[in-house]
């Protein structure tokens, strides 16, 4: 099969390589349509450990190709989308229904081969039916929906709470939507303007460029979700929330720093970390199905398997939003 293999940091080479095979209770997935993730990003710039040479990719489209042993529920030629991070399901953490900090938990396109090639094998229990009506380029979107949709879980958001949404990439302009759902008090700040265009048309009440301008609604919000993964982001979180606020972690920045813990205890702030999702995935997908998540207008571009290497070389650029990748 064709596929897009991370050999050293920094450098992608297009391979014909051997196809997976399915084992017990796997199915091999042929791949029809990717999307690049951030982390895609960082582990293509040495900055996410991953044991190359390796194929990344994780958020994917593809059809049922063939089955192993003790598989059932599904059928040659289906559809399906892939939930990408393989928990053990017997740890302590994953009895609470924590799984998505399961201890063993093994992630595609990072710990294993991903999805950027023709085909990926991938537990049939990892796998959920795309809707027949949910057209590729929108369901493939399910994935970075999900951890949206875990994250504005976090922030209990009642009609009456002003909202700020800090950062305006996709999992924020997706937060902001599903945000919008609870009330119509939604705030969007990011330093480029275009992204926040976008989230002015995606219903945000209020967008905000300006660093003056943002800092004169500090302690004006009941909740706030951090979505940039910027170094200063909580520490302006936490001046931004009120009183008895509420702040949520979806970004992930590329070490810890400092925060003003002063302003935390003496507003009574509660701060809460959002890593990807649980049950998300297929919610997300229902979501997506009753058209309620604009998500085509976040896909910047759909590109070719031997321009993942170009794209990834550019991928800070601020025009971006979501890029996904035709395989098939």
């Amino acid at each position: 099969m064709k596929a897009a293999v991370i050999k050293k940091a920094g450098h992608i080479q297009i391979e014909n390589v051997a196809a997976p095979v399915p084992g017990v209770g796997e199915i091999r997935v042929a791949v029809r349509l990717g999307g690049i993730c951030g982390s895609d990003n960082s582990m293509f710039h040495g900055k996410l450990p991953a044991p190359f040479p390796l194929i990344p990719g994780h958020e994917a489209i593809g059809t049922v190709e063939s089955m192993g042993e003790q598989v059932s529920g599904f059928k040659v030629g289906q559809r399906v989308t892939v939930h990408p991070n393989y928990f053990c399901g017997e740890c302590d953490l994953c009895k609470q229904g924590l799984t998505n900090i399961c201890r063993s938990k093994i992630r595609l396109g990072v710990d294993i081969n991903g999805v950027f090639a023709d085909f990926v094998v991938v537990p049939a229990k990892a796998l959920y039916p795309v809707p027949d009506d949910l057209a590729d380029e929108v369901a493939v979107l399910a994935e970075p929906l999900a951890v949206s949709l875990h994250g504005v879980k976090q922030g209990n958001i009642a009609s009456t709470d002003n909202v700020l949404i800090f950062g305006a990439g996709v999992v924020g302009q997706l937060a902001l939507q599903l945000a919008l759902q609870h009330t119509a008090n939604v705030t969007n700040c990011d330093l480029v303007a275009s992204r926040l265009e976008l989230a002015r048309k995606m219903g945000a009440k209020k967008v905000i460029s300006d660093p003056e301008e943002l800092a004169s609604c500090q302690g004006s919000f009941d909740v706030v979700f951090e979505t940039s993964g910027a170094p200063s982001g909580l520490e302006q979180c936490i001046n931004l929330a009120a009183p008895g606020g509420r702040i949520v972690l979806l970004g992930l920045p590329g070490q810890s720093y400092p925060v003003p813990t002063v302003s935390i205890v003496r507003k009574e702030l509660t701060i809460k970390g959002s890593m990807i999702y649980t049950t998300e995935i297929p919610e997300s997908l229902e979501l997506l199905a009753k058209g309620v998540i604009n998500t085509r207008a976040l896909v910047s571009n759909v590109i070719k398997l031997e321009d993942l290497q170009a794209t990834l070389e550019g991928f800070s650029a601020p025009e971006r939003m979501k890029t996904l990748v035709k395989i098939s």
